[in-house]
C-alpha cells in the first residue's frame, strides 16, 4: 500500500500514468482484499488464535518522557538478499516507540552499539537509562560487572538495566520486526548498495520516515535526555580500560607493539619502569593513551616494534630438522610483519 501511494500516486514524476489509468488513493480494505483475491500470502508469520492460551494485556509505558528509558537490541538479518548477514544494532525510546538511531555491522559488537549511543548523543543528548538483554557486551557472564560498553555508560551517567527473556523488551523485538519486514523493499527502492551508504540512509532518512508512521506523543512533553557538557571528553569516555606496567625504553606493551609515553608537546614523558597505568583505547579509531594519577597522556607507536605473537610459546625441539623448520617459520612471521 505504501509503495503505491508514495511511488506512483504521490509521485510527480508519474502524474501522466496516474491520470492515464486513473489511478486513485486506494483503503488498507482495499489491499486486504486484494490479497485474499490474488491468494498472496503475508510475509509476516501470525500465531494461530487459542481461546485457552492466557491473555497478556497491553500494558502503559514504563516511561512518561523521553529519554527516561531506551531500549536497545541487536538483531542480524540478510538484509541485501545476498546471503550474508550483518547486525542492525536498534535503539528505540520507550515514550514514544521512535527509532532513535540504528547501525548495521558484520556481528553484534561493542563498535556497533558505540555507533549507536554516538548517534544518539549527538542528536537528542544522553538518555537516563538503557534497558537491554544481558549480553556479553552490556554485562560480564562471569561476575556481573561492568563491561566495556557498561564503563563507557557509567562514565555518561547512563543506568543500565537488564531483561531476563526477549519478552521483556517486547517493544523493541516488534520494531525489528517492522523494520525486517519493510527495509529490504526500500533498500530496492532507494537504490542503496553498500552498508556504508544504508547506515547513512537509515540515520538521515529512513528513521524519521518509520517514525512518522509508528511513533506517538509522550505522556510529557519535557525530555529527560540530557545535554553533553565541556567536561565530558567523548574520546576518553569511549574507551576500552586496562591496565600495563612501564618498561625498560619508557614504554607499554599492548596489543603486540610497543608504546612509547608523551606530553601534551609531544614529548618523551619519563616513567619510572614498573609503574603501573591505565590504558585507554578508543574504540573508534584505536589510539591509545594511558591515565596516570589522573591525568592522561599520549602515547605513539614505535615503528618496526611489534611484538612476534609466536615469541613466547615454549617449543620442544627433537632434532635439527625441527629446529630449522621453527627458525623458518619464525623469520616468514617477522617478513611477513615487516611488509604490512
Amino acid at each position: 500500500m505504501d509503495i503505491y501511494h508514495e511511488d506512483i500516486i504521490w509521485n510527480s514524476q508519474m502524474k501522466e500514468d496516474v491520470k492515464k489509468y486513473n489511478l486513485k488513493i486506494r483503503s488498507y480494505s482495499f489491499f486486504c482484499d486484494l490479497y485474499k483475491k490474488q491468494g498472496w500470502k503475508s510475509p509476516i508469520k501470525h500465531k494461530p488464535f487459542n481461546q485457552n492460551s492466557e491473555s497478556h494485556p497491553l500494558r502503559d509505558n514504563i516511561s512518561e518522557r523521553r529519554g527516561l528509558l531506551v531500549m536497545v537490541d541487536g538483531t542480524p538479518h540478510d538484509w541485501f538478499g545476498n546471503g550474508i548477514k550483518f547486525s542492525l544494532h536498534l535503539a528505540i525510546d520507550d515514550a514514544t516507540g521512535e527509532i532513535l538511531a540504528g547501525y548495521f555491522m558484520k556481528e553484534e559488537c561493542l563498535l556497533g552499539y558505540c555507533n549507536l549511543l554516538m548517534l544518539i548523543i549527538k542528536e537528542y543528548g544522553i538518555p537516563q537509562s538503557f534497558y537491554s538483554d544481558k549480553h556479553t557486551i552490556f554485562r560480564s557472564p562471569v561476575d556481573g560487572n561492568l563491561t566495556s560498553f557498561g564503563t563507557i555508560c557509567d562514565d555518561l551517567g547512563i543506568e543500565m538495566i537488564f531483561a531476563n527473556t526477549p519478552q521483556a523488551k517486547g517493544k523493541v523485538e516488534k520494531q525489528n520486526s517492522t523494520i525486517q519486514n519493510r527495509l529490504l523493499n526500500d533498500i530496492i527502492r532507494h537504490n542503496i548498495k553498500t552498508y556504508v551508504e544504508l547506515n547513512k540512509f537509515f540515520n538521515t532518512k529512513y528513521k524519521y520516515y518509520l517514525n512518522k508512521k509508528f511513533a506517538y506523543l509522550p505522556k510529557y512533553k519535557v525530555s529527560r535526555f540530557v545535554k553533553l557538557t565541556s567536561k565530558q571528553d567523548l574520546s576518553l569516555i569511549f574507551t576500552i580500560r586496562d591496565t600495563r606496567t612501564i618498561l625498560n625504553g619508557n614504554c607499554i606493551s599492548y596489543n603486540n607493539s610497543f608504546y612509547v609515553i608523551r606530553d601534551n608537546n609531544d614529548d618523551n614523558y619519563p616513567m619510572y619502569k614498573g609503574t603501573t597505568v591505565e590504558t585507554l583505547e578508543n574504540v573508534f579509531d584505536g589510539s591509545i593513551k594511558i591515565k596516570y594519577r589522573n591525568k592522561i597522556y599520549k602515547t605513539k607507536q614505535i615503528e618496526g616494534h611489534i611484538q612476534d605473537p609466536e615469541k613466547r610459546k615454549q617449543k620442544l625441539i627433537n632434532n635439527q630438522k625441527e629446529l630449522e623448520l621453527v627458525l623458518k617459520q619464525r623469520d616468514e612471521r617477522q617478513k611477513a610483519m615487516a611488509n604490512k
